[in-house]
């Protein structure tokens, strides 16, 4: 089986339609966050939902389903909450925000003929907030899972030792590691095999929106148009 892995879709609904169009797969997992940041929340937890996602919720799914904060990095979390009150809470209806908290968990636990998966967006000992690099993972404390999924970085890795398999496929509609294209990864169950792969998209037709979406709010909308181009924090 060819599970399509992807995290971090963040309202950017152009960059998951560049995933979808592009990737051969049997399942979709999804290691969380589909809102904020980008103007097309709603459309991009209904795509999910279409194409029947197996999810796990992410700090910012959290956030907008329960009225709490999302706790991110300090740099972006301005960004965040003003993204969330203008956008996401604005144009996602409540039912919808509400479904989101509830038709998903915080973990996943499978079973693909015998292949054991463990799947949270932060880490296994603190599901929704904890950013785990790739010079961390080898550390964790995987359980009985065979691999280990985590998002939440938007920055894809895979450590795989003899103690531990942990695969993070990056960020589909934020990537922050140099490369703004969307950022998935392939893994073949039967051969226990994961191949990164990333998906072309036009981000700038988007951009017009999220400056309309946030009127007098520049300062975000050009933090957040840059690093939708570059694919790098400033």
């Amino acid at each position: 089986m060819r599970i399509l892995l992807i995290s971090d879709v963040h309202g950017n609904l152009p960059a998951l339609e560049g995933v979808l169009g592009t990737a051969s797969y049997d399942e979709i997992l999804f290691m969380g966050d589909e809102v904020d940041y980008g103007p097309y929340p709603f459309e991009v937890y209904a795509r999910l939902h279409q194409v029947r996602a197996r999810r796990v919720l992410g700090n910012h799914d959290v956030a907008a389903a329960f009225g709490v904060d999302c706790k991110s990095s300090p740099e972006m979390h301005n960004a965040s909450v003003l993204t969330r009150e203008r956008i996401t809470v604005a144009r996602m209806p409540k039912r919808a925000r509400q479904a989101l908290g509830k038709k998903a968990g915080r973990r996943l636990d499978l079973d693909y003929n015998g292949l054991r998966i463990t799947a949270v967006h932060g880490s296994p000992d603190d599901e929704l907030y904890r950013y785990v690099s790739r010079e961390e993972a080898s550390d964790l404390d995987v359980g009985g899972a065979d691999l280990l999924l985590l998002g939440h970085t938007h920055v894809p890795y895979e450590v795989k030792n003899s103690r531990v398999w942990i695969v993070n496929p990056g960020s589909v509609g934020m990537p922050r590691d140099g490369d703004p294209r969307a950022s998935y990864a392939i893994l073949d169950t039967a051969n226990r095999e994961v191949r990164f792969e990333r998906a072309e998209y036009d981000v700038e037709p988007m951009l017009p929106k999220l400056k309309q979406l946030l009127g007098e709010e520049t300062a975000v909308y050009e933090q957040l148009a840059d690093l939708f181009r570059t694919g790098r924090a400033r």
